[in-house]
């Protein structure tokens, strides 16, 4: 069976071109233009690896790697170079390429990251630290605002935060708690407004904070007393 491969680009013909070049080689092209069409293919077809363009209308191609159903092998294609970019892409598992891209580049891409997954027995980027969906109505401190906690890592997390209509969210983010009195700041990944003034964010913890993380988690996450 031919492995499936997701193209993500909101330009019809660089989206049309790649799809023929990847047909001819053998592999089932699958096309998107949005991100949350991309969503939908991501969690119908499941896809054997993911190629995105950075830019794709209020969203980008990070925002869709880190909101993907399951990790997926991911390929980020731009024509606009950008070091900080290319490193939230790497921390995510993703492969950075800058255009033009020859075909024997993306093929040597592609090759070496199908062969890396099958090689695990899973198509799986190599991010360790899976995600656990937190409980319902898990709340936490953000910026010394309530905020939801909606998935967690030892890595990071994805939270629900509340900004004043008009204001975006702004790197790092303070998370905190009252029995722990300290703040931890996380990076922020990426962002995407829900409404006029909420914002889903992925956050990220540095190396060294990690225990500290940890120590956060299991307060926020014990059990309540009865």
């Amino acid at each position: 069976m031919s492995q499936k491969i997701l193209i993500v680009d909101d330009n019809i013909a660089t989206r049309s071109d790649l799809a023929k070049l990847l047909g001819d080689a053998g592999f089932e092209a699958l096309t998107a233009s949005t991100v949350p069409e991309a969503m939908r293919v991501l969690a119908t077809a499941q896809p054997n690896l993911l190629i995105t363009e950075i830019r794709l209308d209020t969203y980008n191609g990070l925002h869709l790697i880190a909101m993907a159903p399951k990790p997926i092998p991911a390929i980020v294609i731009t024509g606009y170079a950008d070091r900080a970019v290319e490193a939230d892409a790497r921390r995510l598992g993703a492969e950075y390429l800058s255009k033009p891209v020859s075909p024997g580049e993306l093929f040597a891409t592609i090759q070496r990251i199908l062969t890396g997954a099958a090689s695990r027995g899973v198509f799986l980027p190599p991010r360790r630290d899976p995600r656990t969906e937190a409980p319902p109505n898990t709340m936490v401190l953000v910026n010394d605002v309530p905020a939801c906690l909606l998935d967690i890592s030892a890595g990071g997390a994805r939270v629900e935060v509340q900004c004043a209509p008009g204001e975006t969210v702004q790197s790092p983010l303070a998370f905190r708690i009252e029995e722990l009195d300290v703040a931890l700041p996380l990076e922020v990944m990426w962002k995407r407004r829900t409404s006029e003034n909420t914002w889903v964010c992925g956050v990220a913890v540095a190396e060294d904070l990690r225990p500290d993380w940890q120590a956060f988690l299991n307060v926020v996450l014990r059990p309540a007393s009865v």
